[in-house]
């Protein structure tokens, strides 16, 4: 069983290279929509997570959305069984594209996790260091505001 802890994170949307444009905090909880985001062509998406156990299935940590089904922007879940992370967000041809790193997140530890969808590119980094990276990224999925 997965236990659910509140988690912070932080949404930055940057434009025009990366001036920070939006910060915000807000802690959340299981199963509550927390509000809107605007999205932009390039963001990054931080929060700190410290996994607890592991469960059967996949397991939804946050999923940002246009309310449309097949919508990621991004999406991320835990593998089952394990506390190595899924990461989505959609791009031109293909809504379930992203990255899967390697590494598992270490139980009962906080780590800092990012995405960033800047520069033609997703970068995920797990406490500043960059864990997986996919070129894909020339045209993200950007909804209209």
């Amino acid at each position: 069983q997965v236990v659910y802890r509140p988690l912070r994170r932080v949404v930055r949307r940057i434009r025009r290279g990366a001036k920070l444009m939006v910060r915000r905090t807000k802690p959340l909880r299981r199963n509550k929509y927390v509000g809107a985001v605007r999205a932009a062509k390039s963001y990054k998406v931080s929060f700190n997570i410290k996994p607890w156990g592991t469960g059967h299935g996949w397991r939804n940590v946050l999923h940002f959305t246009t309310g449309r089904n097949r919508s990621r922007l991004p999406g991320v879940w835990f593998f089952s069984g394990t506390t190595r992370l899924h990461i989505r967000a959609g791009r031109r041809g293909n809504w379930n594209d992203g990255c899967d790193p390697r590494k598992h997140l270490p139980r009962h530890r906080t780590t800092k996790v990012t995405i960033r969808v800047a520069y033609g590119r997703m970068d995920v980094f797990y406490n500043r260091r960059l864990v997986c990276r996919s070129r894909n990224y020339r045209h993200p999925t950007v909804p209209k505001n």
